[in-house]
């Protein structure tokens, strides 16, 4: 009777899955993950095919076999041996299907971590530039604001220094006017009386001249 190798376990070629939140803190290296993973699948795929064509060639040839004891051992011994390497692949083949599926699911999940993370990036960044403009607004504002006042400000000395100018010739024309007046007062007086003296004076001559040619008269 040929001897075969112990069937591996199904645990051998399972890779361990771990969730995106225990490995929240440590990023593993996923294509050293894959590598290691893949390994360990392809050496129990290729233990369990070889343990499953040996098998399935011993039991072939003994359930063939004119000896009874041949059909016997195959029917008892290397059929089970069989059957049990065929589940042992069929069950492989479905847990790699739920493997994959369920790493779909954690990539799925963590895709859809990322784009809700990358939504609230977006939304802070979004916020911040909005913030960032108005700040910028807010300055311009403020800066126009202050030339504005600046401006008035010079405006308003300027404005200031222009009207005493104006109030400082308005008072010395109306001093000047004032001076004109009162000269013009004075001078009016001073050719009344000088008139006036003249024509006394004249009036005092004719009337000495008249007493002068009365006398002479009289003689």
């Amino acid at each position: 009777m040929t001897t075969t190798a112990p069937n591996p376990t199904l645990s051998q070629a399972i890779p361990s899955i771990t969730s995106g939140s225990s490995q929240s803190c440590q990023v593993p290296d996923y294509s050293v993950l894959r590598k290691t993973n893949f390994d360990k699948i392809n050496s129990f795929y290729t233990t369990l095919l070889s343990s499953y064509t040996q098998n399935y060639s011993d039991y072939s040839k003994q359930n063939a076999s004119n000896n009874v004891n041949d059909r016997t051992n195959a029917e008892t011994i290397l059929k089970p041996k069989v059957e049990a390497s065929n589940n042992q692949i069929i069950n492989l083949s479905q847990t790699m299907i739920n493997s994959v599926n369920q790493d779909t699911d954690l990539i799925n999940d963590q895709k859809n971590n990322l784009d809700k993370k990358t939504l609230k990036i977006n939304s802070i960044i979004s916020n911040l530039t909005m913030l960032k403009d108005k700040d910028n607004e807010m300055t311009v504002l403020s800066t126009a604001r202050v030339d504005s006042l600046n401006s008035t400000k010079s405006n308003t000395e300027a404005m200031q220094f222009t009207t005493y100018v104006y109030i400082g010739i308005c008072i010395l024309i109306t001093i000047v006017i004032i001076g004109l007046i009162i000269y013009l007062v004075s001078s009016t007086s001073s050719s009344s009386s000088s008139n006036s003296e003249n024509k006394s004076i004249t009036k005092n001559n004719k009337t000495n001249n008249l007493y002068k040619n009365i006398a002479t008269n009289t003689k």
